[in-house]
């Protein structure tokens, strides 16, 4: 859907209950509106903050963060809302805006049924919306345990796997419920409980065990959960089964480890809410974990952490947190950015909760991903293909960074003779400079950018599009001429590197 003049477009599809995901691409001084329920506003525009909800009074709830991106490229908004069970109210469960979350339990008072369209409402400028997409929520539950038998036999503790301490159950009987109380007074046990899935219809469902220790699931004797090699402290695990109308034998078995005792099983479906199948106190609230983050304050804040970066672990990363408000992560063996975002900086709890065994640092703002190869090559033609990684022990071998007055870092690197220089700076327009400088050396090119495709907009500003709308611009002076080429992920865009370079890139 496209539209450059004031309008409304309202679906035919009316729910109380859903979550709806969808592209949106803004103009230049643009400002639309998405309607849940067809009056609940939320704001999508450059000249307010895209993202607010607009109460019944017509005041804004700001968002947490702008999350928003540069004019020109593809944005992604999900919402999930739900009518409240009493009172009157509709929640707004949870708002994400490109992939950061900007509103979470939000409730609006209500009157009335809480059911309606969506709508989605051009106020000015240009608005596009593509890729809408909804899952609507409805109040069944087709799923119920019933006929169900426990057995509870006390275990060793690890050293012997948590192997039961006898062949004969500590405990046994019928129950209504699933539970783990029946291990009440036990330091380690097994429960085992036996009994069916009763299915009200025909269907494709999904069972989520959520547990502290050891789960396995078995239904019509096929294990759909399958028995661990190690311990879970609650990190749900989800069987997809298509099940008939009737009864479903079921086997479920539990171990308690060195944890409190936890145990959960939820049935859900393509519109059904995940619901317990357990009893309310078998599963408790799981213990809060405090976000640990790092705000820059008035100064730069450098952090050597691991980072995931296209499903790896990268172990030699920096990222570099600023006081403007616009940061970066930097593969130091490799001398490339891998992400660079604004908003807030950090979120480090994985690197100091508990063990912090993961040593992982996430970015927290709305941000980019770059393509994490070399940045720098040697070619012995314009038509040689750039390297994705470089030999950081034999190559391209790092010689540590030099930090600026405000606290910036300089990267500097030693390859094939030349001495190598890389510099990452915020540009006043929310975007990352970056400065590339080497002497000596020769046929050396750098790659700027890497995309599924990419196009000159203008002469030195491009494009970058890609499959997973992330798009991003990049900025460079007119007089370069750098080569667009196409490469087996799309293109590419390179330029010889002769003394000093720089280019920015917008997202």
């Amino acid at each position: 859907m496209f539209s450059n003049t004031p309008g409304k477009t309202t679906s035919k599809l009316s729910t109380a209950d859903a979550k709806v995901k969808f592209d949106f691409m803004l103009g230049h001084n643009s400002d639309g509106i998405f309607y849940i329920q067809g009056k609940h506003g939320i704001v999508l525009s450059n000249t307010r903050a895209t993202g607010a909800i607009i109460r019944p009074n017509g005041t804004l709830q700001l968002p947490l963060q702008n999350a928003g991106k540069a004019v020109g490229l593809w944005q992604t908004l999900e919402v999930t809302f739900s009518d409240a069970p009493y009172g009157g109210s509709l929640i707004i469960e949870k708002v994400t805006l490109n992939n950061v979350v900007i509103h979470q339990g939000y409730v609006i008072p209500t009157t009335g049924v809480n059911e309606g369209p969506l709508a989605f409402e051009n106020k000015s400028g240009t608005v596009a919306v593509r890729n809408v997409q909804y899952l609507k929520y409805n109040k069944e539950k087709p799923l119920k345990l019933t006929d169900l038998t426990y057995e509870m036999y006390e275990t060793f503790d690890w050293n012997q796997q948590f192997a039961r301490k006898s062949t004969t159950p500590n405990d046994k009987g019928t129950t209504s419920t699933l539970t783990k109380d029946f291990g009440a007074g036990y330091n380690r046990f097994l429960l085992i409980f036996r009994g069916n899935v009763d299915v009200e219809k025909d269907g494709s469902y999904s069972l989520i065990a959520d547990y502290a220790g050891k789960v396995s699931v078995k239904v019509d004797g096929k294990e759909v959960i399958p028995t661990e090699s190690g311990e879970t402290y609650r990190r749900p695990r989800a069987a997809y089964l298509d099940l008939k109308k009737g009864k479903h034998p079921i086997e479920i078995r539990y171990n308690k480890v060195w944890w409190r005792a936890e145990l959960g099983l939820f049935a859900a479906g393509p519109e059904i809410r995940a619901y317990p199948l357990h009893a309310e106190t078998s599963l408790p609230s799981p213990q809060a974990v405090g976000e640990i983050a790092i705000t820059p304050q008035n100064n730069v804040e450098l952090i050597r952490s691991f980072v995931m970066f296209d499903g790896k672990k990268r172990t030699h990363a920096i990222s570099v947190g600023t006081p403007a408000g616009t940061h970066y992560t930097f593969d130091l063996d490799q001398g490339t950015p891998l992400y660079a975002w604004r908003g807030d900086f950090a979120d480090v709890t994985e690197m100091f909760h508990e063990r912090g065994e993961p040593q992982l640092l996430k970015p927290k703002g709305v941000k980019t991903t770059f393509s994490g190869k070399t940045t720098i090559a040697a070619l012995t033609n314009a038509n040689e293909s750039l390297p994705d990684t470089l030999d950081d022990y034999k190559d391209f071998i790092f010689k540590g960074y030099a930090l600026d007055a405000e606290g910036l870092p300089t990267y500097k690197y030693q390859y094939k003779g030349a001495e190598v220089t890389q510099k990452l700076v915020p540009s006043a327009d929310g975007g990352i400079t970056t400065t590339i400088s080497a002497t000596g050396g020769n046929n050396l090119y750098a790659r700027l950018g890497e995309a599924k495709s990419i196009t000159e907009i203008t002469k030195g500003f491009y494009l970058l599009e890609s499959t997973d709308a992330n798009n991003s611009y990049i900025r460079l002076d007119a007089k370069l001429k750098p080569v667009v080429r196409n490469t087996k992920a799309g293109q590419e865009i390179i330029i010889p590197l002769a003394g000093s370079l720089s280019f920015t890139t917008l997202w």
